[in-house]
């Protein structure tokens, strides 16, 4: 069955946009939520000149009823055939600092775990009405290789992971659910990375291989895959033994810029 009907969050920058840009095409509807309003403009522009019928809005991804509210408002109740749960941030030890902030830890958890939490059960509440759609939800490698350095965005991920394997359970059969574990990208988060990035792909690349596992109807979709065995083998190693390896992998996160979203100081929805 064709994928007609996408909703996709944190669009406007990365990964997000890449897939966007991606899945644009005549005859198919893009719904693009994100918090950077110049950005989303952007690439729904971008989407429509690709012949894409495009419906944006900036909006915090942390209300489910905000997002189910946006989803309803699709001209003539379309179906809604497959939301991918991208939109999250980064945080990590600064250079600095021996942990990340309590207060950065907990925005990393309130936005990656809960927000796409909130973004799941919003496309799930839409998709029942009708028994069919797909939920791709964006976790990390991170999730099952904790990073020493990004410990709270370890284990926001290692939360979604959990999520989205329970999920698809509670909502087989009419409802699938897919689980999407990437490696290192290169988005405006990398680019504060201040240390050794391996494997590290373009986001169009990634949009490419998870479009690509989608259409299989994959349950999981893993890259890239020489890492994540390399990860395995190695919780297999004594403690010290992977401690003493994993030491050229260390890096900081400096600080993002500081960059004001309408999102952040206007509640509820801004559609453009």
């Amino acid at each position: 069955m064709r994928t007609a009907t996408i909703y996709i969050t944190g669009a406007s920058r990365g990964l997000g946009a890449a897939l966007a840009i991606a899945y644009a095409e005549p005859g198919r509807t893009l719904l693009l939520a994100a918090r950077d309003q110049r950005r989303l403009h952007d690439v729904a522009a971008a989407c429509r000149a690709k012949g894409a019928d495009v419906h944006c809005a900036v909006l915090d991804i942390r209300d489910p009823d905000v997002q189910i509210a946006f989803l309803d408002s699709l001209p003539g109740h379309k179906t809604l055939d497959l939301a991918i749960c991208n939109a999250g941030v980064f945080s990590g030890r600064s250079g600095e600092r021996a942990m990340e902030t309590p207060e950065a830890a907990r925005d990393v958890v309130d936005i990656n775990l809960w927000g796409t939490i909130a973004t799941a059960h919003a496309a799930a509440e839409v998709m029942s009405r009708h028994r069919h759609g797909r939920i791709a939800l964006i976790s990390s490698l991170a999730a099952s290789h904790p990073l020493a350095d990004a410990a709270a965005y370890s284990a926001s991920k290692a939360g979604v992971s959990a999520y989205a394997r329970g999920l698809r359970e509670l909502l087989a059969p009419g409802i699938a659910v897919s689980l999407v574990l990437p490696g290192h990208i290169r988005t405006d988060q990398t680019a504060r990375h201040e240390g050794v990035l391996t494997g590290i792909i373009s986001p169009e690349r990634a949009a490419a291989k998870i479009m690509r596992g989608l259409e299989r109807g994959r349950a999981e979709i893993v890259f890239p895959r020489h890492l994540h065995w390399l990860g395995l083998a190695g919780r297999l190693l004594p403690y010290r033994v992977a401690w003493y390896l994993n030491r050229p992998q260390r890096f900081t996160v400096a600080a993002p810029p500081d960059e004001k979203k309408e999102a952040d100081v206007a509640p509820g929805r801004h559609e453009i």
